[in-house]
């Protein structure tokens, strides 16, 4: 299937054409907190589906104050633009580049990947081997989403993550019940213990999937 977010337009609101209608439907069907936040640039992915070793499966991005300050910034822009149409970096999950471990994005994902840290992987090699799929590519404060599709492109990371389901180490953060629809196998897949607080530790997914995602990841 081919990537529809190279095509992304490069300036606010950050919409795919192919996405408008159905964004503009559901902002007015949802109260303020739940609305899609277009003046911020979308990650329907985070990392390198070819290097990655370990997949994550979440819902949507979420939204900080902060974002806006990020998202003008050109350097984390330039990382979000190549991440978002599948081209080289030297660290592909770029919330784990040091560069930009002041954007909200890099505190919760330093955050929550840090126990990988702990157990002695260098970022750099959490960036390269780690991959996270969003069931929904926008942002909003809170998530008032439907468990069934709300535009076209996610079929495009429905695809992604049925690709990775073949061959990588895959693993739910939370929404167990959308992806189901959206690849069954997910069926098959081992979801965090505490999914309102997804951190990746033996504490939520057990000894055995931490030492196997670090093996992985080493």
């Amino acid at each position: 299937m081919r990537n529809p977010w190279s095509e992304l337009p490069g300036q606010s609101p950050y919409v795919l054409d192919i996405d408008r209608a159905s964004i503009e439907k559901y902002n007015t069907l949802h109260k303020d907190d739940e609305k899609i936040i277009v003046e911020s640039i979308p990650e329907p992915f985070i990392g390198n589906p070819q290097s990655a070793k370990v997949v994550l499966l979440s819902l949507n991005p979420g939204h900080s104050e902060d974002d806006a300050k990020a998202h003008f910034d050109g350097d984390f822009r330039k990382a979000m633009m190549h991440n978002l149409r599948h081209e080289a970096q030297e660290c592909p999950f770029y919330g784990l580049n040091p560069k930009f471990a002041w954007t909200a994005g890099g505190i919760w994902w330093r955050a929550h990947t840090r126990r990988l840290h702990d157990a002695g992987l260098p970022w750099e090699c959490i960036s390269q081997g780690l991959l996270v799929i969003e069931w929904f590519p926008y942002h909003s404060k809170t998530s008032g989403l439907p468990t069934k599709p709300v535009c076209p492109s996610q079929n495009y990371s429905f695809q992604l993550a049925r690709e990775m389901l073949e061959s990588k180490i895959v693993v739910g953060m939370r929404s167990k019940k959308f992806w189901l629809n959206a690849a069954p196998t997910v069926q098959n897949v081992p979801f965090l213990k505490n999914p309102q607080n997804p951190y990746i530790s033996v504490g939520n997914m057990g000894t055995e999937l931490f030492e196997k995602i670090v093996e992985a990841l080493r």
